[in-house]
């Protein structure tokens, strides 16, 4: 691991504020690259060079006994059993030799948590690329191909279900989620995930739809309770290659469309949808001339008040009473509503074959409706 001289210089003066000594910290050629003591920043220290080759600490009694050098104590630093640096320390040995300790142990924390903190930033960076290149890339991608995989570590072959979630706010998600998150998905290693304004996308290795749904929720109940935010999930089929997750990625979405703007369900999956599979790839051909030819002659307004009274009477599988009740109205009045909607259109809503016209044409009518 190599350590920055803007990582050095902030290690230094972390611990100078604790033992209150003169800090130098020197790279893997004796030079020092940081130092509390900003004059001896750039020079070569000998003593550091003796420590390298020793791999053991050095005490220096006098100034200049190796050039470079003042007094002090010098120790080599570890990381993952490879020395990788040396830290000195100034003053008379005998006297500092009491945070010897204390001044290993602290550069050592320092560089763990900078070394955890990059390897969090390049995951998450191997993540985002991963997803862009993988999904929302037009071109194809292919990342059955060997070096995709040694690259990205990203075994493509191995089942997964592409999940599209989206939180229901209109300001950007706190990033801190994205820690939060990194707890929650299963196999870190092989799971992969991003966060985006306002958007979060999954390639979950939970493939069987009772345990995705499991995990699935108990995320949006971490969102809800932690950040105060909901989120609703649509969710693709199984995939094992490139062409597979763009075809997962773009059923999650309809799944997510389906969820978000109709039936309303925090979790959709693909091959739960009826009707969505039907409609959603249909609306930009034939279906809106079905939809004017069913309901052209309703107004908006009518349009509305009729979809609401048409989704409680299917709700309550036909019942006058129970949807009069939902709907705060007489039951004569439903029966004149119903009367009314066979009268505009030619269907009779209590007629299956009518009803089933009538309850597409709506559909598609909301679908539109959400898309302006």
């Amino acid at each position: 691991m190599k350590i920055s001289s803007k990582l050095a210089q902030n290690i230094v003066q972390s611990i100078k504020e604790i033992i209150h000594h003169e800090i130098n910290f020197m790279n893997m050629e004796g030079v020092i690259i940081a130092s509390t003591d900003p004059v001896r920043i750039g020079q070569q220290h000998e003593g550091a060079l003796k420590v390298l080759k020793t791999k053991r600490s050095l005490s220096v009694k006098n100034d200049d006994e190796f050039k470079g050098t003042k007094k002090g104590i010098n120790l080599p630093l570890f990381f993952e059993e490879e020395i990788i640096a040396v830290v000195g320390i100034t003053g008379n040995p005998e006297d500092v030799s009491k945070y010897v300790h204390i001044l290993t142990k602290m550069t050592e924390i320092l560089i763990k948590e900078a070394y955890l903190q990059e390897v969090s930033f390049n995951t998450k960076e191997n993540q985002r690329i991963i997803i862009e290149n993988l999904l929302y890339n037009t071109q194809s991608t292919d990342f059955e191909n060997i070096s995709y995989r040694d690259i990205y570590k990203y075994d493509v072959s191995i089942p997964r279900r592409v999940v599209q979630g989206m939180f229901l706010t209109d300001h950007a998600v706190d990033p801190a989620l994205y820690k939060h998150l990194q707890k929650m998905v299963p196999d870190p290693s092989q799971t992969i995930f991003a966060l985006n304004r306002n958007t979060l996308t999954i390639l979950s290795t939970l493939t069987k739809p009772a345990l995705l749904r499991l995990n699935l929720a108990a995320i949006q109940e971490l969102v809800k309770n932690s950040f105060g935010l909901d989120l609703v999930f649509g969710v693709g089929s199984v995939c094992t290659t490139s062409a597979d997750s763009r075809k997962s990625f773009s059923e999650a979405q309809k799944s997510l469309m389906w969820a978000k703007n109709l039936v309303k369900v925090p979790i959709q999956f693909y091959e739960d949808l009826d009707l969505g599979i039907l409609l959603l790839p249909e609306l930009s051909g034939s279906a809106p001339l079905f939809e004017s030819k069913i309901l052209g002659r309703l107004s908006d307004k009518e349009k509305g008040d009729f979809m609401a009274l048409l989704k409680s009477y299917e709700k309550h599988n036909g019942s006058i009473t129970r949807c009069a009740n939902e709907l705060f109205i007489h039951k004569n009045t439903l029966q004149y509503r119903l009367n009314s909607l066979h009268e505009k259109t030619g269907y009779n809503p209590r007629e299956l074959h009518d009803y089933t016209i009538l309850k597409l044409a709506f559909l598609i009518y909301e679908i539109g409706l959400r898309n302006r």
